[in-house]
């Protein structure tokens, strides 16, 4: 089985009708593919394919050091890629013979300290009360982040017409194209929002007319979590996963997370399970159960 431009185009063409997945995960399925396709040129003629894909395995985490995460996609692609072209000509996957293990890497979300949160969003309604409207834009962006934990993609494609004013939520287009709506509860945030929606606007979120990108939402983001007196360096996703942790150590159920934050499988939005160590701790202290016991 081959791996050629034009067999590699027909396959992203499929996948992308199929599963229409976002143009960020074709342009690294061509990389990863593209990838391959030079290691294996290099490889001794006539070896066996299963074997060229066991030596990539190693290249790529022994020779090139690649993380865990890196390694796993790279080979989900070239097992996708060779699957579909299965199907197309009935020839065996070099996969069919193989059984490789990758371990899945648990990597903790990083998230805000509860008091940085609360010092983000005081300056976030501060701004919200006194500052110009170019200043309250990104202000409201922050609320939005940390009451509901959009990805940082999400909130930039947003469109006023994807703010329901009449339930006071919010219609988004997710990973892979999977929409979802998420409410909105503050009153206030909820009235921000009403105020930003302008019906004339090319996005919920502008500057002077001007679209805001995943990059430049970074940067203001950063300049405002400055001035807010955070010393750490805030990132849209940190306060991703500062949303999913604190409504998690305040009560929130898991499965109505998962909803929230638009994971596809509730295995990731358990990872924040790890992270809820201070709720465990005001349990155990309202608990006091060797003082209970010694009562």
């Amino acid at each position: 089985m081959t791996i050629s431009v034009e067999l590699v185009e027909s396959y992203l063409d499929r996948l992308q009708g199929r599963r229409d997945p976002s143009n960020h995960t074709i342009r690294a399925y061509r990389s990863d593919l593209r990838d391959y396709s030079r290691f294996a040129r290099l490889r001794i003629e006539g070896e066996p394919q299963n074997e060229s894909v066991l030596a990539y395995v190693r290249h790529l985490t022994t020779e090139r050091g690649l993380a865990m995460r890196t390694t796993r996609r790279r080979i989900a692609c070239l097992r996708g890629y060779f699957r579909d072209l299965s199907k197309m000509t009935g020839a065996r996957s070099p996969f069919d013979e193989l059984e490789i293990q990758l371990p899945r890497p648990k990597i903790l979300p990083r998230s805000l300290a509860r008091e940085d949160a609360a010092k983000l969003t005081k300056a976030a309604w501060e701004t919200c009360s006194h500052a110009e409207e170019t200043r309250k834009e990104i202000a409201i962006a922050v609320l939005v982040l940390i009451s509901v934990g959009l990805r940082v993609g999400e909130l930039v494609h947003l469109k006023p017409s994807d703010f329901d004013r009449e339930d006071g939520s919010l219609h988004i287009q997710g990973k892979g194209r999977r929409d979802r709506r998420v409410p909105v509860v503050d009153s206030c945030l909820c009235a921000a929002l009403t105020n930003l929606a302008r019906p004339d606007a090319h996005a919920l979120f502008t500057t002077k007319g001007s679209v805001w990108t995943t990059q430049s939402f970074r940067q203001k983001l950063r300049a405002f979590a400055v001035a807010a007196g955070l010393s750490r360096r805030v990132t849209p996703h940190m306060l991703r996963h500062t949303s999913a942790t604190l409504h998690l150590e305040d009560g929130v159920d898991l499965l109505f997370l998962q909803r929230l934050l638009g994971h596809e499988n509730i295995a990731t939005t358990a990872l924040y399970a790890h992270v809820g160590h201070a709720s465990l701790k005001r349990a155990l202290e309202r608990a006091q159960l060797l003082s209970t016991l010694a009562a």
